[in-house]
């Protein structure tokens, strides 16, 4: 095989793998530091993962590591590949083979990666930081809305955020007309309030700057605890823009965009949940909101549902209706078989993912909840997605039970497929089973060990278990799935 190659892929197979350019390690004092293995210079990281320069000293405990050169002025440009620029520096990215942590804290924002935010919100957070840092604005006077909370998000829960949402699709279902759909007209203004016609004579200027003066002598009084803006903060995750106690639910939306974004769950079910929790699932509530739809078409198409006019919202497609309602049984008998609690079939428990005292009783657990959950919500979407595209004719009843078999069959199927894909991650190195670059898999951890796997998948062998067959050339593990569409619960 080697000879059927050409002679530069035979030159690149038959060389020495080249050693890693960065490596990092702990020194004996516990100090995480990062070398150059070509100039042999160690660098400290700080809290922005920048590399700064550190006397030598022993090293222990080597792994290799990413570093990229960037430049913090311009985040948006991506890394550079300029070191020469006075600008430029750089940056830990995170282990060669493990999950990416960039964490660059530009623009005012902490531990916010600067290459995700936008040039126009960047800018405004600049002024702003600026005019306060020169006492021009007070504090809490005019700040930022945080890019972690949706618009409705600051003082309310996600399942509540979830819910005014869809008060307000189903709002406006009733007051435009059922025959068409919404137009530009019918839709709430987005002009400025500068733009607005005011009513009323205007005030006169020395008014208005007495009106001022007196608010500025009053703000001092009002806040007497507020921090000073010009300053350095305690934490640099700490966002100054913010007034304090302003958004209590700012830790909850935290852990939702981390669980969110975590590397372990399967693409197409991040991105559905991503949606969810942004409240951009094209359901038909939504649908006639932007004027994609008319009240008719907003409807859920199934007649068995409480009400003969029920809107399709999120909540209504994913757990109310019928057809989601036998999937969701079945992910809440599935889980109370495993570890013996029965989960909530509600918005904060199955959209929000709000886990209950009791539920979890480990991190692998947790994982494997959140992995079932996503996958459930997946089939449901998918199965819905087919029903919305299918143009033979039929009735409603065998529709909804094809459609309810369609979306339980994929959510088993689905549950199997990540079970034999952890499994698979034990035994062999799935970089080199892609039949790709393995440089192209860089980002995720590619094995997995057989503890984790238990942990995850093996709870009371419920879904899985391994065993130890004896064979002519020694013993050997063999996964057995257990799940089926009759064990451990039924499926329909």
């Amino acid at each position: 095989m080697l000879l059927a190659l050409p002679l530069p892929w035979q030159a690149v197979a038959t060389a020495t793998p080249t050693a890693p350019a960065w490596r990092q390690g702990v020194s004996s004092s516990g100090i995480q530091l990062i070398q150059n293995t070509h100039t042999g210079q160690q660098h400290s990281v700080s809290l922005h993962s920048q590399l700064l320069q550190a006397p030598a000293q022993a090293i222990f405990a080597f792994a290799p590591v990413h570093v990229i050169p960037w430049d913090p002025s311009r985040p948006w440009r991506g890394p550079t590949q300029q070191p020469a620029r006075s600008t430029v520096a750089l940056y830990s990215q995170g282990p060669l083979y493990g999950p990416d942590h960039l964490s660059l804290g530009v623009w005012g924002w902490g531990q916010q990666p600067g290459h995700q935010l936008a040039v126009r919100q960047a800018s405004q957070r600049l002024r702003l930081i600026q005019a306060r840092k020169h006492g021009i604005l007070a504090p809490g006077t005019l700040t930022c809305q945080p890019r972690l909370l949706p618009s409705l998000g600051s003082d309310l829960t996600p399942a509540e955020v979830l819910q005014a949402l869809e008060s307000r699709w189903t709002a406006s279902m009733q007051a435009s007309p059922a025959s068409r759909a919404r137009l530009s007209s019918d839709m709430p203004t987005s002009q400025p309030a500068w733009m607005a016609l005011t009513r009323g004579h205007r005030q006169h200027w020395s008014q208005r700057q007495q009106q001022q003066q007196a608010q500025q002598q009053q703000q001092p009084s009002q806040q007497p605890n507020q921090p000073h803006s010009g300053g350095a903060t305690v934490h640099d995750t700490v966002d100054v823009l913010a007034p304090p106690g302003s958004h209590p639910q700012l830790c909850e939306w935290r852990r939702l965009w981390e669980l969110a974004s975590a590397a372990y769950f399967n693409r197409q079910h991040r991105v559905l949940w991503w949606r969810i929790l942004h409240g951009c699932v094209m359901c038909g509530a939504f649908s006639a909101y932007i004027g994609r739809a008319t009240v008719e078409q907003a409807c859920c198409p199934y007649a068995c549902c409480s009400s003969p006019a029920q809107p399709q919202t999120i909540s209504h497609m994913f757990l109310e209706c019928p057809m989601a309602a036998t999937v969701i049984s079945w992910l809440c008998r599935l889980w109370q078989a495993m570890t013996g609690h029965l989960p909530d079939a509600s918005v904060a428990t199955i959209l929000a993912a709000s886990t209950s005292e009791g539920q979890c009783a480990s991190d692998a657990l947790l994982q494997t909840w959140h992995r079932l959950r996503l996958a459930v919500l997946h089939s449901i979407w998918t199965a819905a997605r087919i029903a919305a595209s299918s143009t033979h004719a039929s009735s409603q009843a065998s529709q909804l039970s094809s459609q309810s078999h369609l979306a339980s069959r994929l959510a088993l199927k689905t549950v199997t497929s990540m079970i034999h894909h952890d499994w698979v991650k034990c035994n062999d190195d799935v970089r080199q089973l892609a039949g790709v670059c393995s440089s192209w898999l860089r980002g995720r951890d590619p094995s997995m060990t057989l503890e984790a796997f238990r942990n995850l998948w093996c709870h009371h062998d419920t879904l899985a278990s391994i065993h130890t067959a004896h064979t002519g050339t020694g013993d050997k593990l063999e996964l057995v799935v257990n799940l089926s569409d009759m064990v451990p619960v039924q499926l329909f």
